[in-house]
């Protein structure tokens, strides 16, 4: 037991990955910005069980955001009593384990208001605790089911924390500490198991903010064999024990107080201080000094610890009518009802929690920060269960925040949260990065999601181009461009597409790949934000408590440091991410089976390279690249359309920071589409100010600066076009023509001589297929020589310098 001991400080220690509470009040507030805050960088898994009277408590906690998508939360709800017990397991990747059990709930009143006491477990010195916190983790496992001792919605899956508990127990240690719980059997009769094995109690003092009048107490007395009773009177507490009532009773019992438990603070903490013959028993944890929380009504757990017979806590007499009640009430089962939901495969599953007549037609509403949607009218059977599609309008990955579920019937209304089960899978299986790309899906990423992020692209690009592959690209208009099958298209706002065998509590079966999926078709689908700097906020590392507060805009960004200056991704990071992207592209052949990746590259060009620190220069120095990976790609036998505008969007936007490159992008679309720009290529290809894709490229950018950097594109002149004008001129005898620029004197006689028809009509060969690095002759297949290689590339004519062919090359291909 840790008498001067924050758990915060537990949990900040070490990069736990895997988190296990157990609560019977609950603040969501609480866990998001001090347990969840602590160990943020590292854990994969953070599942919460509490008692319904918690979790119907916390749906008034409008500070909670993360709930149902950062951490995973169990509403049960006890056949007999109350869902009682205060532990913790944490374990990290490197093997490090710890736990506790305690008086203290998860709330701010848990970790620091009150006066509460915490017992610390490690392996070796606790491995026997660990045992008896296997059995407790592995019945909660058990009795946490639909129908089952815990009432719920769907069985947790604590089978992790089973495991690690085990394991821990094996460690080789000499401990005296055992960890008791409810579900083995009475505390009473367990407490006193040890009171024997120590030889008989001789006192009993007790430390408790709660009394079921003086029949706990009587029972555990009774229970260990002791008469000589204490009761500690704290300053302050919710309850005060009644010693004249209790002697009118027949038990005798002394006022005591001690420093440890004499604070301001309320007390909270539960605690028994068993005298022996042969040592003292220290039993501390969650049970009340109540019939409730000694026998087995309440699922409860404590530590009993045997000490050396030295009293630890120094107790003196005190004044009976000492205590200050500030009126809590007592653990109870909670009758009012509300819903324990869930979401996954587009349907809104859930059932109702507590008492009351339910059985009938609801109202449905959607509520998230300060908005609110209805949803269609739904049926709670008789067994409390229901079952519905949301609106297709919304999308719970896209909410940045926690969305409630509000059923109204008349005066009458039921609440719960909505858990978004394959975000919860996706966060165990990929750890932290899950809850970046969760919020860059719903637009609150900052500045570290955003890097950790492209950092995560660099490691596993091939993730991001499978996931393109799988969703066609990530919007449904690139669909039947991909040439695919969508395996998980977007549908009735649906974020995931996974298994569900329609059963009530059923499982699911994830590998976490839908998280990439929909950051997808959230990069294909979401308009940039008018004020979107949220991959420009600060660490939040560099903002001390206070400015935490002091220095947030309105919208919820933080004001930036340097006079105004936004902080940015760096360079080296964004770039290393988009070449690695760029190496899994061009794995996969040219043609239409490289549409998607080619979407997606567009997209993350378009909406993520911009907020490098070098956005400027490296947005165009990437659009330039993605064209060079696009050549060769149009598809040809299913609508090109998403890809063209795609295209179209890229060069006129190159264009725009460049008019200099305007021949350039249209010897590009020449190529792309296969000779001349096609008039319906111009005319349903030019960019619209406004459309997705322009709005991504450059923003704010006014209809006529696109429409002038298309027409600047299309009225160019290719070195193309004058070549493949001499061919159709030259088609015809002595018909008018225009001489090739960079053509030696002989080769314009050779032309000449072949417009009148005079001489050899072979004297020039057109080249229609490009050439490689090396082009030669077609005819003959004679390499050109360097300088000749080089006049041929910038002009598109040389004359073959094989002595037996020497004829005439132009190059009339694209």
């Amino acid at each position: 037991m840790e008498l001067s001991f924050s758990p915060h400080a537990l949990l900040a220690s070490h990069a736990w990955s895997s988190v296990f509470f157990t609560t019977y009040s609950l603040s969501l507030s609480f866990l998001e910005a001090i347990p969840l805050a602590a160990v943020n960088r590292s854990y994969r898994d953070f599942t919460v069980v509490t008692d319904v009277a918690g979790y119907r408590s916390s749906l008034a906690d409008v500070g909670a955001v993360g709930i149902g998508r950062d951490y995973n939360l169990v509403p049960v709800q006890c056949a007999t009593g109350v869902f009682h017990p205060k532990i913790g397991l944490f374990a990290a990747q490197d093997g490090e384990v710890r736990a506790t059990v305690g008086s203290g709930n998860l709330s701010f009143g848990g970790w620091g208001y009150n006066n509460e006491v915490l017992e610390v477990l490690r392996p070796g010195r606790d491995s026997e605790c660990f045992s008896g916190l296997a059995d407790l983790t592995e019945a909660i496992q058990r009795e946490a089911r639909p129908g089952g001792f815990l009432d719920c919605l769907r069985a947790p899956d604590l089978h992790n924390y089973v495991s690690l508990a085990r394991r821990s127990s094996l460690v080789p240690g000499s401990g005296t500490g055992r960890l008791l719980h409810t579900m083995a059997g009475t505390l009473t009769s367990q407490i006193a198991g040890l009171v024997d094995e120590l030889g008989g109690a001789e006192e009993l003092t007790v430390v408790s903010p709660f009394f079921s009048a003086h029949h706990g107490i009587a029972t555990l007395a009774e229970a260990i064999g002791c008469d000589n009773l204490q009761v500690a009177v704290p300053p302050r507490a919710p309850s005060a024990f009644d010693f004249a009532a209790a002697a009118a009773s027949g038990l005798h019992v002394r006022p005591v107080s001690c420093d440890e438990f004499n604070d301001s603070r309320p007390l909270h903490s539960k605690l028994f201080d068993i005298g022996c013959r042969q040592g003292r028993l220290i039993v501390s944890g969650s049970a009340n000094a109540t019939v409730q929380a000694l026998g087995r009504a309440n699922v409860e757990a404590v530590v009993a610890r045997i000490h050396d017979r030295a009293p630890m806590f120094g107790w003196i007499a005190a004044n009976a009518q000492g205590c200050q009640t500030t009126g809590e009430e007592a653990p109870q089962e909670e009758e009012r009802a509300s819903l324990a939901i869930d979401y996954e495969a587009g349907v809104i599953r859930g059932r109702v929690m507590g008492g009351g007549v339910t059985a009938g037609t609801w109202s449905v509403s959607i509520a998230w920060g300060a908005r609110r949607e209805a949803g269609p009218d739904v049926v709670i059977d008789e067994d409390g269960y229901l079952a519905f599609k949301p609106p297709s309008s919304f999308d719970p990955m896209r909410v940045g925040s926690s969305v409630q579920l509000i059923l109204l019937r008349e005066a009458a209304e039921l609440r719960g949260w909505l858990l978004l089960r394959g975000f919860i899978d996706a966060m165990n299986r990929r750890g932290p990065i899950a809850r970046c790309l969760g919020r860059m899906i719903a637009g609150i990423e900052t500045l570290n999601d955003l890097t950790a992020i492209m950092e995560y692209v660099s490691r596993e690009p091939q993730a991001f181009i499978d996931a393109a592959q799988r969703t066609g690209g990530g919007r449904s208009d690139r669909e039947q461009t991909a040439g695919l099958k969508v395996f998980r298209p977007f549908a009735a706002g649906d974020a995931f597409d996974l298994s569900h065998d329609g059963g009530r509590g059923s499982g699911i079966v994830s590998n976490g790949d839908e998280l990439i999926d929909a950051l997808v078709r959230m990069l294909a689908t979401a308009a940039p934000q008018e004020t979107d700097d949220s991959g420009d906020d600060e660490e939040e590392d560099d903002l001390s408590p206070q400015e935490g507060s002091d220095k947030r805009r309105p919208g919820g960004g933080k004001e930036p440091k340097n006079g105004g200056q936004t902080q940015r991704v760096k360079s080296q990071i964004m770039e290393a991410a988009f070449n690695r992207l760029f190496e899994e592209l061009v794995r996969v052949p040219p043609g239409p089976a490289r549409a998607p990746a080619l979407f997606l590259v567009f997209d993350m060009i378009a909406k993520i390279a911009p907020r490098s620190s070098l956005g400027d220069e490296l947005t165009p120095r990437l659009l330039a690249k993605w064209l060079q990976t696009a050549a060769g790609s149009r598809p040809v036998d299913v609508d090109p359309t998403g890809l063209d505008e795609c295209v179209a969007a890229t060069v006129s936007r190159l264009v725009i920071g460049d008019p200099g490159k305007a021949q350039a992008m249209h010897e590009f679309l020449q190529a792309w589409t296969g000779g001349e720009v096609p008039e319906e290529f111009e005319v349903f290809c030019e960019p619209q100010a406004g459309k997705l894709n322009e709005e991504a490229l450059a923003r704010g950018t006014t209809q006529s600066q696109w429409s002038e950097a298309w027409s600047a594109i299309l009225a160019t002149r290719t070195p193309w076009n004058r070549m493949n004008d001499l061919r159709k001129a030259l088609a015809e005898k002595s018909g008018p023509y225009e001489s090739p620029s960079g053509a030696t004197t002989n080769e314009l006689a050779t032309i000449s001589r072949f417009s009148a028809r005079e001489g050899r009509l072979d004297r020039i060969v057109w080249m229609e297929s490009k050439a490689g690095d090396k082009p030669g002759c077609p005819r003959c297949g004679f390499r050109f020589p360097g300088l000749t290689q080089s006049r041929f590339k910038r002009n598109r004519i040389a004359t073959c310098d094989n002595f037996h062919c020497g004829r005439v090359v132009v190059d009339v291909s694209l």
